[in-house]
């Protein structure tokens, strides 16, 4: 395998990053500092986020779109020239 070009290394450090972040960065903060998950009088469970969902899911979407531009953008380069 060639040595990772610049594409390669913005997709693995800032695509793989942001998803890293958002699955298991803001995942180990909500376990950790995360409010408690109350049932509710009717048996629901009332979920407060320590992080909002939105923001959560919004870096772990930038970091797919990310990883999709760099493999599009490999795709449209073609293989290395020796």
């Amino acid at each position: 395998m060639a040595h990772p070009t610049t594409a390669d290394k913005i997709g693995m450090y800032v695509g793989g990053g942001l998803l890293l972040l958002g699955v298991f960065g803001i995942g180990l903060l909500e376990m950790l500092f995360g409010a408690t998950h109350p049932v509710s009088s009717d048996g629901q469970i009332q979920h407060d986020a320590l992080i909002s969902v939105e923001l959560r899911s919004t870096v772990m979407i930038a970091g797919v779109v990310i990883l999709g531009l760099v493999a599009l953008y490999k795709v449209a380069v073609g293989p290395p020239r020796r």
